[in-house]
Parts: structure tokens; C-alpha cells; sequence
């Protein structure tokens, strides 16, 4: 009995060998087919309308205390602006 990663050794060759020959083509051609499709995806027509949806934060712990910043008295420089 042949283990079954023998059955796909000639596939992953042909891929390889497709890769060194072709790659730069390849990699073009699956870049503009990705932003055909992401273009597409945002362009469509929606077959149900989009809904808001409400959005509930919990707080998950007592938040940080700050100390209120003190006023510093204005300064004699700035006095005049």
C-alpha cells in the first residue's frame, strides 16, 4: 500500500516547476484578480439593505483614577495676549 502523500508528489512538482517559470506572471495575475474581486465585493448590488446595528460596551473593571490637573495662575508674560 503507497502512502497517500506519493499520490500528490506529482502535483506539488508541477506546481513548483509552474512557480520557477511563471511566478512574476502569476503573482501579477492573482494580485489584479484579488482587487477585481475586493472591487466587486464593494460595488455589488446588496440583495438585503444593510441595518444599524446598536453596539454594547461593558465595562469590564473600575476605570483608572486620574487626579484632576491643577490650574497654574497665569503668568505675568501672557498677561496681555
Amino acid at each position: 500500500m503507497e502512502h497517500p502523500a506519493e499520490y500528490l508528489e506529482p502535483v506539488t512538482q508541477y506546481l513548483d516547476r509552474m512557480i520557477q517559470d511563471h511566478g512574476d506572471s502569476l503573482f501579477v495575475m492573482f494580485t489584479f484578480l484579488c482587487l477585481a474581486i475586493i472591487a466587486w465585493i464593494f460595488v455589488r448590488p446588496r440583495k438585503h439593505p444593510v441595518h444599524d446595528i446598536s453596539v454594547t460596551i461593558l465595562p469590564l473593571g473600575q476605570a483608572p483614577r486620574r487626579e484632576p490637573e491643577q490650574d497654574l495662575p497665569p503668568s505675568e508674560e501672557h498677561s496681555g495676549l
